[in-house]
Formats: structure tokens, C-alpha cells, sequence
């Protein structure tokens, strides 16, 4: 459906902190906007995934840095590119991600009295933080959610919108932490939308690679003979994730130390702009430390094409995740997931994935006995089958893109009490008078 009438000319605004987040989990939102005839626009720093993403759209880069984001000066420097990029574009629609960017935009808007879109693709490490650091995040979300109903009406006058803004969250856990930390503020903009959803080559009967005989998504879908007869299985256990402490991947490689005997594999690179990650320089040492893992880089959709008849997830994250789409896609494609407590998000339970409660690696090995006991059992595919369904009628990109397009359409009487909008239409309406 286009969004405010096919008529409308003005641009709809993306903004994120990286052109990778908005290659890898907006494609096929933007891909769908500009089928409809909309034109989009995307501000975000330049990094590997902008030529992708200005092949799809048109592309400002926008030079932010997540590594100094507690700096106040290049915040304010960050504010102030964000504040004439918008004034420049006047978009009808903004439509933000992360944090960050979220305050800047909640701000910038409420300038130019512009509809917003906030996405809060999980609140990150701040949300777990203690002290001062979580005096910081409640601040933060408070600013924003001050912003967000209010806006200028003339050069010196500012009001109340209470509708101007719309507010997305990935995971139940999020919502409720923004609502208990703004009690007063409305929840009726308020959508919980599951990440940006499972593209459709996971969803198709044929996805995934299918190692067995009778076309099963792997081995694990096999009925084993029993616990008697069933021996333990070479397994290769996967992460998949930015190579960060948060993220877990020290865990990881701690529980490859107590499973020697199984494959580990890495799919995922450094993040030069958190000081969370590991370094390039750390890699060749952590590959001699632990020779049964591999460290395979950055891939896209390595799970999609993965050839292996054991394979396992490992989630080892206590990062603050929106909504890990890499559980969503291991299950659709049928492999089991072991899953920290906090990356299950409050979507995902007992009855979909293995959950180690405590971050000790000792859990997750537990886990993954157990796992391999209800695979001698029989009992492993009744999960398999529950997370498979799961995904398929939840969690699929073409629902989520429907989802977020109707988010859109419910602020369209927001644009016409636009502040820069309504000025710059009348300076139009003068000049074509004369």
C-alpha cells in the first residue's frame, strides 16, 4: 500500500547507524517502498554495505560514530548533520533505528514538527548497565519520549503532539522497559513488531541444505535408533554475531574448550566502532588457543547454505538483543538452539530452544546433553516441529514489512500539521503565483 497517497512527492526518510543494519534487515521494507512508487531516502555512515544500499535507494552518508557516542561535542556535531540534512530533504516521514539515533531524530523532528518513526532494535548494553550508566539510559529514553510529543508550531511557538510519534519495539521485554521508565506517556503508539522478520528464502519448502536421504533439513531430523544404539554426533556448533564480549563470543569459545571433541564454527567480524569487540590481532592467537573452532568472517546467510548433518546455534548473548534473527532463521531451517536467557527475548521459550540460565559455560554444556538425550529419545523433533511453526506463521519479513508499512499509514494526518513542511508548501504556492 503506498504510504500517504500515491500523490505524495515529498520523500520518507531511513535513518540508521550503519548502511549494513539497513542493507541487511530493511531490504526488503525499502525495496517494497520504491515498488510503490515512493521516494526513499537513507542517511547513514558509509561502510561496506553503501554501495548495496545506494544501488537500492538514494544514499547521504551520514558520519556518525557508535564510539563516540558518549562524547557530548561530536554528539552535538552528529546533531547538528542530522538537523540540516532533514531540513534540506524535508521528508514527510522519518523513520529511525537504534538508540542513538532515535534521541537525534526524536529531537530533529520535534524542530521541523515531521511524523517519526522510532524502531528500537533492542536497547543494547545500556539496558543491562548499573550506576550511571543507567541514570544515562533512563535519560535518554526520557528525552526521546519527551521530543516525541512535542513539536514547533511557528518559528517561536511549540506545542503538544501527541500523535506525532509512533514507537517500535522488537521484543515484549523492551516495550514494558520503556513503559515502566515513562510511566505518563501514552501507550497507544506503541507496536511490537518481531525484528525485522525471516526473508522468504528461509520460509520456502526447499530452504536450507538437506543432507539426508529423505530430503531432511539435517540429521537431527532423522529418527535415531535409541539411547542403546545412539552415539554422540560430530556436531558443528555455530555463532553467528559481531564478534563481541556482549554478544558472547568469550563464552563461546570457552564451552569449545570442554567439547574438544566437536566442530566449532564463527560467522561474524570485528566491529571497529565498539570497544566490546575483539581485535583483528586477537584472532590468529585465539585460532592456535582453541584448534577446534573457526573463525569464518562476515558471511550472508551462512545458516541458509550451510552444508554440515549436525549443526547447532549457539546464543550466548547478554548484549540487550531486539530480536535475534539468526534464532528465527536457525529454526525455520530446522536446527536446534541453545540460547542464553536473555537472548530469548521474551519470544522464544523452553518448548523452541535450549536455555542456558546462567552465563556460565557449564550451562551451556548442559544444554547441549540434553540436547543430545532428547535426540536419543526421540524427543528433539516435537521442538524442532514447535519452533519451525513458530517462525513460519510469526516471524516472516513479508509480515513484518506489512506491519511497519501500516505504522506508517496511521500517522499520515500527522504530515499536514507539519511546521517546515507546511512553511516550504507555501513558499511553493507563492512562487507559482507570480
Amino acid at each position: 500500500m503506498p504510504v500517504f497517497g500515491p500523490q505524495c512527492s515529498r520523500p520518507l526518510l531511513v535513518v540508521a547507524n550503519s548502511s549494513w543494519y539497513l542493507a541487511h534487515y530493511r531490504h526488503l521494507l525499502l525495496q517494497r517502498l520504491q515498488q510503490d512508487g515512493q521516494h526513499v531516502v537513507a542517511i547513514s555512515p558509509v561502510d561496506s554495505s553503501t554501495p548495496e544500499l545506494s544501488r537500492l535507494l538514494i544514499h547521504i552518508p551520514w558520519r556518525i560514530h557508535r564510539s563516540t557516542d558518549a562524547n557530548p561535542f561530536f554528539f552535538g556535531i552528529s546533531f547538528l548533520r542530522m538537523l540540516f540534512l532533514v531540513r534540506a530533504i524535508k521528508p514527510r516521514l522519518v523513520h529511525s533505528h537504534t538508540l542513538k539515533a532515535n534521541l537525534l531524530a526524536a529531537v530533529v523532528t520535534a524542530i521541523f514538527g515531521i511524523p517519526c518513526v522510532l524502531s528500537f532494535a533492542g536497547m543494547g548494553r545500556l539496558s543491562k548497565a548499573r550506576g550511571p550508566s543507567r541514570l544515562a539510559f533512563v535519560f535518554v529514553l526520557r528525552s526521546i519520549a519527551f521530543f516525541s510529543v512535542r513539536q514547533r508550531r511557528s518559528r517561536w511557538r511549540w506545542g503538544t503532539a501527541p500523535d506525532r510519534t509512533a514507537f517500535i519495539f522488537q521484543n515484549p521485554i523492551d516495550r514494558s522497559l520503556f513503559e515502566a521508565a515513562l510511566p505518563h506517556l501514552s501507550t497507544s503508539r506503541n507496536y511490537l513488531i518481531p525484528g525485522s522478520g525471516v526473508p522468504g528464502a528461509y520460509l520456502a519448502p526447499t530452504a536450507g541444505a538437506h543432507n539426508s536421504v529423505n530430503d531432511l533439513p539435517n540429521h537431527w531430523w532423522s529418527q535415531p535408533l535409541g539411547p542403546r544404539h545412539c552415539t554422540v554426533p560430530t556436531c558443528e556448533l555455530l555463532f553467528c554475531g559481531r564478534l563481541l564480549r556482549s554478544k558472547g563470543i568469550v563464552t563461546f569459545l570457552e564451552v569449545a574448550d570442554l567439547l574438544a571433541a566437536q566442530h566449532f564454527t564463527v560467522f561474524g567480524g570485528i566491529d571497529p566502532s565498539s570497544r566490546d569487540s575483539l581485535l583483528s590481532a586477537e584472532l590468529p592467537d585465539l585460532q592456535r588457543q582453541h584448534p577446534n573452532v573457526v573463525f569464518s568472517g562476515s558471511q550472508r546467510d551462512p545458516l541458509l547454505h550451510l552444508k554440515v548433518p549436525y549443526p547447532v546455534l549457539v546464543v550466548p548473548s547478554n548484549y540487550g538483543e531486539g530480536m535475534p534473527r539468526s534464532v528465527a532463521e536457525a529454526l525455520v531451517l530446522g536446527i536446534p538452539v541453545i540460547s542464553s536467557r536473555a537472548a530469548t527475548c521474551g519470544i522464544f521459550d523452553a518448548s523452541t530452544v535450549y536455555i542456558a540460565e546462567d552465563d556460565d559455560p557449564g550451562d551451556y554444556l548442559h544444554c547441549f546433553d540434553q540436547l543430545l538425550a532428547d535426540h536419543a529419545a526421540g524427543q528433539l523433533l516435537t521442538r524442532l516441529q514447535a519452533g519451525r511453526h513458530l517462525v513460519h506463521h510469526r516471524f516472516s519479513e513479508e509480515a513484518v514489512v506489512a506491519q511497519t508499512l501500516a505504522v506508517y499509514e496511521s500517522l499520515h494526518s500527522e504530515r499536514i500539521k507539519s511546521y517546515l513542511l507546511n512553511k516550504d508548501d507555501a513558499r511553493l504556492q507563492h512562487w507559482l503565483a507570480q
